[in-house]
């Protein structure tokens, strides 16, 4: 028998999930855990039944609910979320949260293990993939049956005979949000009974900015083999998707630009793709005329800062260093940005064999080149460049890395803490959908981008996955990237705040270098929390007091 869910429960969200059987059977068993936690599909509960937030406005807060239960009971039931509220009378609305099924993918063959600080997990069930089981712009009791099938090619939950079904719970507080304590509760029920967890969410007194300040690029790829092709990005919603995690996709429709400017914070965009040198592949063409350069560039919006991406992992290309400063020059006298992923030797800084000014204004390195490059990228730095971090594979035995096997906290910290404290100013990677390209035949659970065979580790360049009609379904590891983008917001906000050295102090004893950061996600979350006060407290000060010395005891 289906639970049957009275009118008065149209202000929750009703999602279906998977659970019921037998009424004398136990009741499951329902607990939570934060957002950087993984729980495994036989992990036993961990008991805590009640869960407390912090964000400050125009912030995303996230959190698992757990469900157990033994898998011959996965039929039926609801969870249910209510908004949340405060003694104020004040309102967070349900339209605000978020609710995923967390789907597991099995990971058969490990990352390459390179020893050192930063080690893979190892082969099993991780908890990935965030099938939405929940409309914000719904309003019914229940919500929509697509919304409550699994998606094409996902294992349900008891076929895979597991135990534990965790759920994703996303809270995004208003930028009108009144600061305070906000009260709220998820409900899991069946024909049993129900299970509600408290949720608490304190508001601080400050808002993110829309427009991120970590610059980013993201590649969406296209599926070119298939017939007819999968065009993923040119989808609009694909592109936005990106950008409600606060990560900049590579570029964006023109015609959409001042709607992702103005409602996501769209902070930087190619001009155009120019097929240009690559790693192993020297050729570089001549330089686009300026007369081009300015063409291009008046479809976009005025206000976007736009790069020419002019070369991806060409250090060892030295036949074209003069040619690619060519380039940079033309495109800075269209008042574009030059990029290279490429370590900023002397002769791309024009400071060897000749003329011309360097041959990028943004240089993108992996974490073990700002080490092995360390002055070069001083040198850069100081001539005005910017410098950007990317990862790609397991290059290295300490730095973060974004395949699945590796822990949460690689994802929280390479863009945020970890840039901040080692003065990178954006993030990219290669690509967000590799399944696209050199295509797996089951993208929901062979993991593993085949270009370059058996040294790929699982997940690379697979940040999301193939949803319905071409859209896509995001992971558990894109919310992280999310994070760290906020929390590198925090350090910026306390620079401007003329608190920057003590914010630098709290972030580097989390994030020390590219090789000592810290794997306890509580630490991460104390660091982001002592923060959040700092910025909250500066937001509560009287308006003719927040230009005065800081407090002696925050020194």
């Amino acid at each position: 028998m289906n639970p049957i869910i009275p009118r008065r429960f149209r202000a929750l969200v009703f999602l279906a999930i998977a659970f019921a059987g037998a009424r004398t059977q136990a009741r499951p068993i329902v607990w939570v855990v934060p957002a950087l936690t993984r729980v495994g599909p036989e992990e036993a509960a961990r008991g805590a039944r009640q869960i407390e937030l912090w964000a400050g406005r125009g912030e995303y807060e996230s959190f698992q609910v757990i469900v157990r239960g033994a898998p011959a009971r996965l039929a039926e039931a609801a969870i249910l979320t209510s908004g949340l509220t405060n003694v104020a009378g004040h309102d967070i609305s349900r339209e605000n949260i978020r609710v995923y099924r967390e789907q597991y993918v099995h990971i058969a063959r490990a990352s390459p293990d390179r020893g050192g600080t930063n080690r893979p997990l190892g082969p099993g069930w991780y908890p990935d993939a965030l099938i939405p089981i929940n409309d914000r712009s719904d309003d019914s009791a229940g919500v929509p049956p697509e919304r409550n099938k699994f998606f094409p090619g996902s294992t349900p939950l008891g076929g895979a005979g597991l135990k534990n079904q965790p759920f994703w719970v996303d809270v995004f507080v208003p930028r009108t949000a009144a600061p305070g304590e906000y009260h709220g509760t998820v409900t899991i029920a069946d024909q049993t009974g129900a299970a509600s967890i408290p949720v608490k969410l304190h508001v601080w007194n400050f808002e993110l900015p829309m427009r991120p300040s970590l610059h980013s690029a993201f590649w969406i790829f296209n599926d070119a083999a298939d017939n007819p092709p999968v065009l993923y990005a040119d989808r609009a919603e694909n592109q936005q998707l990106l950008l409600e995690h606060k990560i900049m996709p590579l570029s964006a429709d023109p015609a959409n630009e001042r709607e992702f400017i103005d409602r996501y914070g769209l902070n930087i965009s190619l001009l155009k793709w120019f097929d240009t040198a690559s790693y192993g592949h020297c050729d570089q063409p001549a330089a686009p005329p300026v007369a081009e350069l300015l063409a291009l560039k008046a479809k976009h919006q005025p206000d976007l800062p736009l790069y020419v991406y002019m070369g991806d992992e060409v250090t060892t290309c030295t036949n074209i260093f003069p040619l690619l400063r060519q380039w940079a020059a033309n495109v800075r006298q269209a008042d574009l940005l030059s990029m290279l992923t490429a370590v900023p030797l002397p002769e791309l800084r024009g400071e060897v064999a000749g003329r011309g000014g360097p041959a990028a204004d943004i240089w993108v390195l992996l974490p073990k080149q700002f080490v092995s490059n360390a002055a070069d990228v001083a040198a850069a730095r100081a001539q005005g460049g910017q410098t950007w971090v990317y990862t790609a594979v397991v290059q290295d035995s300490y730095s973060p890395k974004w395949a699945i096997d590796f822990s949460p906290v690689n994802y929280r910290l390479l863009g945020g803490f970890l840039s901040q404290s080692q003065g990178a100013s954006g993030l990219l990677y290669w690509a967000v959908n590799s399944w696209a390209i050199h295509g797996v035949p089951d993208h929901w659970n062979d993991l593993v981008y085949k270009e370059n065979a058996p040294g790929i580790p699982p997940g690379e360049g697979w940040l999301v996955y193939p949803g319905e009609h071409g859209g896509f379904v995001p992971s558990m590891r894109l919310k992280w990237i999310r994070k760290s983008v906020e929390d590198y917001e925090y350090v910026e906000m306390l620079k401007k705040a003329g608190r920057g050295d003590w914010a630098m102090q709290i972030v580097k004893a989390v994030a020390g270098d590219w090789a000592h950061w810290s794997q306890d996600a509580e630490a991460i979350d104390r660091a982001r929390r002592e923060l959040g006060a700092e910025l909250d407290r500066i937001g509560s000060r009287p308006v003719s007091s927040r230009n005065t010395r800081p407090m002696e005891s925050h020194k």
